[in-house]
């Protein structure tokens, strides 16, 4: 028996389901997908200067000033699927649904993708150019503290090599204490911490830091607790940055042995996520494959709101 064609909103709303379910650190942001114009490009007027007060005005008429508004606008990453071929005999013969299986494997690796690449964008920023159009820029120096608790040996399944200083409390206390010179708010701060350097900074926890920590843990929602006004999420992959030029590393890069990890924090409204189109490819009965054809496909983007980049920061790793 043939396999039974896949109605696209079926598709839609379990890749979208599958997209957020994975990637907890994407419902914790602004969303801008309202501003997707074509299912391509995020187009978002920004209002110019505010007018002038003058006190008790003597001189008239007063000069009429025009207000001088921008534009911030940005494409969406568009994130595809190889292919995957089903047979006619595979679908006859096989004892189990091979359709719902095939069709979990590519939803699963689009949304582990994509999730990664939105960390990325979110230490990456547009400014509106002169004439129109955005320039891409990056997390600047001055929004990341370096580890500072003991030697430790990197992980060498990470690539890096040598040893960094640990991730501890204390650079959380940093963090949360550049957030409120930033006078963003204080609700809806969050971090996003690479399983290796999570592992350190629980160690260095007092006693009665871990039980107030474990305390506000709500495990359902992928969230291990709060520190420092800050909820925490784990992953198995955060960022990385050279050691050199203090550019993230683009997502499937491997890491050089000089590169060193880092812990993302930001406040909600600061970072964004836009989402696009989302389309499955079915190709029934295809006579060159002699069965059925699948593959799938998403627009997905986000960014840094802000170009004074209050609101976001890394913890990054120190040689030691």
């Amino acid at each position: 028996m043939a396999n039974p064609k896949v109605p696209q909103e079926f598709w839609s709303s379990y890749i979208v389901e599958k997209l957020f379910k994975t990637n907890p650190h994407m419902k914790l942001a602004f969303d801008e997908s309202k501003y997707v114009k074509g299912g391509s490009i995020v187009y978002i007027p920004q209002s110019g200067g505010k007018p002038n007060v003058v006190k008790n005005r003597s001189t008239l008429p007063a000069a009429a000033v025009q207000r001088a508004d921008t534009v911030v606008f940005y494409p969406l990453d568009v994130w595809t699927t190889d292919p995957t071929n089903i047979t006619w005999a595979e679908a006859n013969e096989i004892s189990y649904a091979k359709q719902d299986s095939v069709l979990g494997d590519h939803t699963s690796v689009l949304a582990e993708t994509a999730g990664d690449e939105i960390l990325l964008s979110w230490v990456r920023g547009f400014k509106p150019t002169v004439g129109g159009g955005s320039a891409v820029d990056y997390l600047p120096t001055s929004r990341m503290i370096a580890t500072a608790g003991v030697s430790a040996p990197v992980n060498p399944n990470d690539g890096q090599t040598g040893t960094r200083l640990a991730f501890t409390y204390k650079e959380v206390s940093k963090m949360q204490a550049l957030f409120n010179k930033d006078g963003v708010a204080k609700e809806d701060r969050y971090a996003i911490i690479e399983s290796y350097m999570l592992e350190q900074l629980m160690e260095s926890l007092t006693t009665n830091q871990m039980h107030a920590f474990e305390q506000t843990a709500d495990l359902k929602n992928g969230i291990l607790g709060r520190l420092y006004g800050f909820t925490i999420l784990d992953r198995s992959s955060v960022l990385a940055f050279n050691k050199t030029t203090k550019q993230p590393i683009p997502m499937g890069q491997a890491l050089a042995a000089t590169d060193n990890l880092a812990a993302l924090f930001w406040q909600k409204n600061s970072v964004s996520v836009s989402l696009g189109d989302t389309e499955l490819f079915q190709d029934e009965k295809n006579p060159l494959y002699y069965g059925d054809v699948y593959s799938g496909l998403i627009k997905l983007g986000g960014r840094c709101r802000r170009e004074d980049w209050k609101g976001i920061g890394v913890v990054v790793q120190t040689e030691a």
